[in-house]
């Protein structure tokens, strides 16, 4: 894949120098690119799942290994702001643990989180945008 639609790709997350960004989910299979264009990005180091309580950012690599995602979306949750840019990461089609962004989608609104977007960065993963639920007055 081309450095700069990755560096493009991984801009849209909104993340920007200073901010902290935890990383929940990591694994071998992880993009280590879409990993260091994050942090040249916010020149800081991605924190791990025990990280900053409330953070600018969550990069969440979930994969269909059984983990339910209602309830670790349930988890980033707690762990947000209205701020807070959270990204999910799935492997695509025939990759090992594919997981249909759709079910990320639905699993966002039985733990309260809304749809913002989705990238399309790597060869290998999807990338769906998710923010906290914000109520009608």
């Amino acid at each position: 894949m081309p450095v700069e639609w990755l560096v493009s790709a991984v801009e849209r997350f909104g993340f920007a120098r200073g901010q902290v960004v935890r990383e929940i989910g990591y694994a071998e299979d992880a993009d280590r690119e879409l990993r260091g264009r994050v942090e040249a990005i916010t020149g800081r180091v991605l924190t791990g799942p025990g990280g900053t309580r409330c953070p600018d950012g969550l990069l969440v690599w979930l994969r269909a290994d059984g983990t339910d995602p209602v309830e670790l979306l349930l988890g980033c949750g707690e762990a947000m702001t209205p701020r807070t840019r959270l990204w999910v990461l799935t492997p695509k089609v025939d990759r090992p643990g594919h997981l249909d962004p759709l079910a990320v989608v639905d699993a966002a609104g039985r733990a309260g989180l809304n749809w913002v977007g989705r990238v399309d960065v790597f060869d290998d993963w999807n990338a769906t945008g998710l923010r906290l639920f914000r109520r009608q007055r």
